[in-house]
């Protein structure tokens, strides 16, 4: 990433920080705790960290840091769907555990063609290192199929992993907010090898995009929260977009 890129990346930044973060990220502190100590504490959330880190595409934003947060929203959507439904501490936590490693997962296929399916099939290879069991394991693979955008999802029967499911693609897509404008979008610059006069024509395009995301959201958590991360993201990117045209 060249100096121009970190520059503009740098005023992404400052233009998200002077916007207020979405309720999601006020209300649910406590699930959000309790799926960033998993991440850091469960041991196999730790071991599966480590192996898919250097699997993971960071040129294209789509690597640990894109990753991570995915599967952290997911957990916590989990949790707070789990909580509200009255489901013993100990289901819930198994499957935020499968939450975050299906986050870390889903995109270990990024550079293929239909990488949602080929990373269900590389999920699978992967967990079956893992201490886990054939039925999660077909549900994190279910739920990595499902995570594209404008596709018809693959209905599970079992109303847990079908929260998986869509806890996976509800946090996924949280990422189409702020994310995009100040991590996704200047990565993909990078990749591109993209002037900031061609980003500029690209820009437009790329906005109109984020918004169809809007009516997308799974989980019933994700359909109440997610449009407005989604505002929160092409407000952040309106204001980048007029930096744009004012400074390039």
């Amino acid at each position: 990433m060249n100096e121009v890129i970190h520059r503009l990346q740098r005023e992404a930044e400052r233009i998200a920080a002077r916007h207020r973060a979405p309720d999601f990220y006020i209300r649910f502190r406590a699930p959000m705790a309790m799926a960033r100590r998993l991440y850091f504490s469960h041991g196999e959330v730790i071991a599966l960290r480590e192996y898919v880190t250097p699997l993971l595409q960071e040129s294209l934003g789509h690597g640990l840091f894109h990753s991570s947060r995915v599967g952290l929203d997911a957990a916590t959507i989990i949790c707070v769907e789990m909580e509200a439904a009255r489901i013993d501490r100990v289901r819930i936590e198994r499957l935020m555990v499968l939450g975050l490693m299906a986050g870390l997962l889903h995109d270990i296929s990024r550079g293929e063609d239909n990488h949602a399916e080929a990373g269900a099939v590389e999920a699978e290879k992967v967990l079956a290192r893992f201490p886990v069991t054939d039925e999660e394991i077909r549900s994190v693979a279910r739920a990595i199929r499902n995570h594209e955008a404008f596709t018809v999802p693959i209905r599970s029967r079992r109303p847990a992993f079908q929260l998986l499911s869509d806890s996976l693609y509800d946090g996924d897509k949280f990422r189409w907010g702020r994310d995009t404008f100040t991590h996704t979008l200047w990565h993909m610059m990078s990749h591109q090898g993209l002037t900031p006069r061609e980003l500029i024509e690209k820009f437009p395009w790329g906005m109109s995009g984020v918004v169809r995301i809007v009516d997308t959201f799974r989980s019933t958590t994700g359909k109440h929260f997610g449009p407005e991360i989604i505002e929160n993201g092409v407000a952040i990117g309106r204001e980048i977009y007029q930096y744009l045209l004012q400074n390039y």
